[in-house]
């Protein structure tokens, strides 16, 4: 890919949805962000790293108040900058706070595509969100972090998913990830009555309900597996190499932060 391509927002709509795609990193085209705005409201912010592009565009939309799904730098580095720059109000969940008013500490590589995350004050989720047109329910969602939120639109069925999804078959975990606590959420979210999730990395997906259980099916597979290879003795490292034996790109790219390990062990813990 051409450093100039990488250097684009791309802008589309589903419904009333405004979508913002986004490089984490102009030169470093790895991922990419989604980031989207509906009547007012901003979901997630995107890196710091971004902030000549995205200031301007944040400025150029009547944005009255922001969603953060969750801490991690690619979803809340430019809610500094917006408190800065704009008067609108920023909500993250309440394990969030603490963590947003202090400067973000990243690896050296991470730092490279996302920026360093400085200090910002959000108030914690009230019980719904009100826009002009719309109602949108804060759902407590913790397994990819402890804080994640999910933003969920009764009317329409829309479930604003953050890194909850990404993929049904994931084969990597941070060591943060809880196992335990993602099929939880996963099966909390089976009794919301939704139909499109709107994800931070994956895009729109319109089958969203059936492909976020298709991933619930497959964790409790997976968990199920470790668990018993691991009392009949085997080593994390032998579990690892019998069920991914093939390492990934995320898992290189990000230095073995993402790793096939940390999720064996996520499923190990707790038993």
């Amino acid at each position: 890919m051409a450093l100039g391509m990488s250097n684009k927002i791309k802008k589309s709509n589903y419904d009333q949805v405004e979508i913002i795609n986004i490089p984490v990193n102009p030169y470093i085209p790895l991922i990419s962000i989604y980031l989207y705005y509906i009547d007012g409201m901003l979901i997630d912010t995107g890196p710091s790293k971004r902030r000549k592009r995205l200031g301007p565009l944040f400025r150029s939309r009547e944005v009255e108040r922001v969603a953060i799904t969750h801490y991690h730098e690619d979803h809340s580095g430019m809610a500094s900058w917006i408190g800065q720059h704009m008067n609108v109000e920023i909500f993250a969940h309440e394990k969030t706070i603490p963590i947003a008013r202090e400067t973000a500490k990243v690896p050296w590589y991470q730092e490279l595509y996302t920026g360093r995350r400085l200090p910002f004050t959000p108030k914690a989720y009230p019980n719904v969100i009100e826009t002009s047109k719309y109602r949108f329910y804060p759902i407590e969602t913790p397994g990819h972090t402890m804080d994640h939120t999910c933003l969920f639109e009764p009317h329409h069925g829309w479930l604003f998913t953050g890194d909850l999804y990404i993929t049904p078959y994931p084969k990597v975990f941070l060591q943060e990830e809880s196992m335990d606590a993602y099929i939880e959420t996963l099966h909390k979210l089976n009794r919301f009555d939704y139909r499109t999730v709107f994800c931070a990395h994956e895009g729109v997906i319109r089958n969203g309900k059936e492909m976020m259980n298709r991933k619930r099916e497959y964790l409790e597979r997976t968990r199920e597996q470790v668990v018993h290879m691991h009392r009949m003795g085997w080593k994390d490292e032998t579990i690892m190499k019998k069920l991914f034996p093939d390492k990934v790109k995320l898992e290189q790219r990000s230095f073995g932060t993402f790793s096939r390990l940390n999720m064996i062990r996520s499923c190990i813990r707790g038993q």
